[in-house]
């Protein structure tokens, strides 16, 4: 008998990693000769759309508080349809309440694959940045979520750490009741079995890249001289001291091998104005691409720098293995369980500018070292982190449910 699994996922401002791994992972399933839905609320650009619906069918998940009776009544009937699944995978996140609600109506068959617990709630004990500090990503997302009006009353002053602390609260509940948790790395697992107590098993699956990346048409650069950051522009992704570090390298070596940043959000211009303050006019900045260019941009890089604070795993390090580049990321994290350090790149303190300077220097002058440990990262990619793996691992780990 073919098992059904309808796979929910809601995508908060922008399409990313998480996005596209929800629905690779129904594609996957999909092939596998599963029974797939997929439940989506988000920005979905034209070809992913394509993607997924030529794959799988394409549900509109609800998202937030239902502003009147009649999207109380469309829950309902969400309900009635998730119920004739065997299983219920919530991919990454839905709306907090949403998924609450679930485990109360579907808690048998609902399973939680889990990138990272909700880091609008839990940041300052992963990473120790304050509720101000995120404030320029929480009250967007909640907005989009709840709205204007319950936005302000909420995370005022007055009611901000009453807000926070409820929604641990049914946050906490929430997970404690999943029937089965897949994580996307060691990390993430410990960091759930920390915030949530959880004691029962929770399996690993890590996330996956595509191999038909390497076939993608792609233009050439006119020069490949330039080192290669991609991440969203949020206080966890670190560019702070991605630009301090690179400030810190001699202006010989800028001169030779320049900084070119991908990414979007909240703190764009506050990353912009640092590099303007540091003298850094030579960079490039990049804050939206298409695939194809996003793959003209790793194949022709000399390494990547990946920064993050405390990333569950990140996928950009193994991504650009498949184009044979090598990698400078954070010793913290999820991202240090595809780096070997000194083997397939290099792992560096990133809270140390310096530190990671030492790095970029080290690769800038020794391509040949760059070349090996690229190839040493591409063969681990190929073999350990396939979005076919990925799938395989997610699926038999689901299949205890039935």
């Amino acid at each position: 008998m073919t098992i059904k699994i309808a796979v929910l996922h809601h995508a908060l401002g922008r399409f990313g990693g998480a996005e596209k791994m929800a629905i690779l992972h129904g594609i996957g399933m999909k092939k596998l000769g599963l029974d797939i839905e997929l439940f989506y609320n988000g920005p979905l650009p034209p070809d992913w759309e394509k993607r997924a619906r030529s794959n799988m069918a394409l549900n509109t998940l609800p998202f937030g508080v239902p502003p009147s009776f009649k999207g109380f009544r469309n829950i309902e009937k969400l309900i009635g349809h998730l119920k004739t699944f065997d299983v219920v995978l919530v991919h990454h996140h839905i709306g907090p309440f949403l998924a609450y609600y679930l485990t109360i109506r579907l808690k048998a068959k609902l399973v939680w694959y889990s990138g990272e617990p909700l880091r609008a709630l839990w940041e300052s004990q992963l990473t120790g940045i304050t509720s101000k500090e995120l404030s320029s990503t929480i009250r967007p997302t909640s907005k989009e979520c709840y709205g204007k009006s319950l936005t302000s009353l909420f995370l005022s002053n007055v009611l901000y750490n009453f807000s926070i602390n409820f929604l641990r609260a049914i946050d906490k509940i929430t997970v404690r009741r999943y029937t089965k948790i897949i994580v996307n790395s060691n990390y993430t697992r410990k960091v759930i079995e920390r915030l949530y107590n959880i004691k029962h098993q929770i399996t690993v699956a890590y996330p996956g890249i595509e191999i038909e990346q390497q076939t993608q048409n792609c233009v050439n650069h006119s020069s490949n001289n330039y080192m290669l950051s991609i991440g969203a522009m949020i206080s966890m992704k670190n560019h702070l001291t991605l630009l301090k570090a690179y400030h810190q390298l001699p202006l010989k070596y800028r001169l030779k091998t320049k900084l070119v940043i991908i990414g979007d959000g909240s703190l764009k211009k506050k990353i912009q104005s640092l590099a303007d303050n540091l003298g850094l006019s030579d960079l490039i900045f990049r804050s939206h691409v298409n695939e194809q260019e996003l793959v003209s941009y790793y194949k022709n890089c000399k390494f990547i720098v990946h920064l993050a604070f405390h990333e569950p795993f990140g996928l950009v390090p193994v991504e650009a293995a498949l184009f044979g580049k090598t990698s400078i990321v954070s010793n913290q994290g999820g991202t240090k369980e595809f780096i070997t350090n000194g083997e397939n790149g290099f792992l560096v303190n990133p809270y140390d500018p310096q530190d990671v300077a030492k790095h970029m220097k080290c690769l800038i002058d020794d391509e040949q070292l760059a070349a090996e440990m690229g190839l040493k990262a591409k063969e681990k990619a190929l073999k350990e982190f396939t979005i076919d793996k990925s799938t395989e691992k997610v699926i038999e780990s689901l299949k205890t449910l039935t």
